[in-house]
């Protein structure tokens, strides 16, 4: 019986050994532009305005595969808002929360960017995570916009590999990302184009 115990302890400890965390580095964590307090006003080429209110930034741990004891953990660093919701049918609740942007580190130990956005009139569809090895391949693009010009700016295209979305009025072709300040820009197939006017 006490040899039974033992193996079966010797065991699990060989198995919790073998996990383990995929932990974001220093350098993953300069792509969060957000403390998770801030609101974002947007503003459209049709000057319509558009608030979205961050509400927190948290890190949490996923798994890339729940069910196994030794499964693999991986840092996931999120961002959570308040936006719009245009399907509400609850007046007094106009709005939802949801997630906006996270910074993982997935299976192959890289960082990968994971933007989810919805506004009162846009929906972000991609399909697939941007990994952060690719970014840094890429040389950041100038934007000017009527508030303020950016240095660092990253154009991410919408994916709709089925063609189920980009027929949706609400589809988003393009956002411009700034690594310092986030979203600052996002167009829509119907030329209309939203970009930051204030952020505090």
């Amino acid at each position: 019986m006490k040899r039974q115990k033992f193996f079966f302890l010797f065991s699990l400890s060989f198995l919790m050994s073998c996990s383990r965390t995929n932990r974001l580095s220093i350098d993953d964590y300069k792509w969060m532009p957000y403390t998770g307090k801030e609101t974002l006003v947007f503003k459209s080429n049709t000057e319509v305005e558009d608030t979205i209110f961050l509400l927190k930034k948290d890190t949490l741990l996923g798994y890339a595969d729940p069910l196994s004891i030794n499964g693999l953990e991986y840092e996931v660093l999120s961002i959570f808002v308040k936006y719009t919701d245009p399907f509400s049918a609850d007046i007094k609740k106009p709005y939802n929360e949801n997630r906006f942007f996270e910074i993982n580190k997935g299976k192959d130990n890289k960082a990968e960017l994971n933007i989810i956005f919805f506004s009162a009139h846009s929906t972000f569809y991609r399909l697939s995570n941007i990994k952060l090895d690719s970014l840094d391949k890429v040389k950041p693009s100038v934007l000017q916009t009527k508030s303020a010009q950016y240095n660092d700016v990253y154009v991410i295209n919408g994916e709709d590999y089925m063609g189920n979305y980009t027929e949706r009025s609400n589809f988003i072709t393009k956002l411009y990302w700034s690594k310092s300040n986030g979203l600052i820009r996002y167009d829509k197939k119907d030329a209309v184009y939203w970009e930051l006017a204030k952020k505090w």
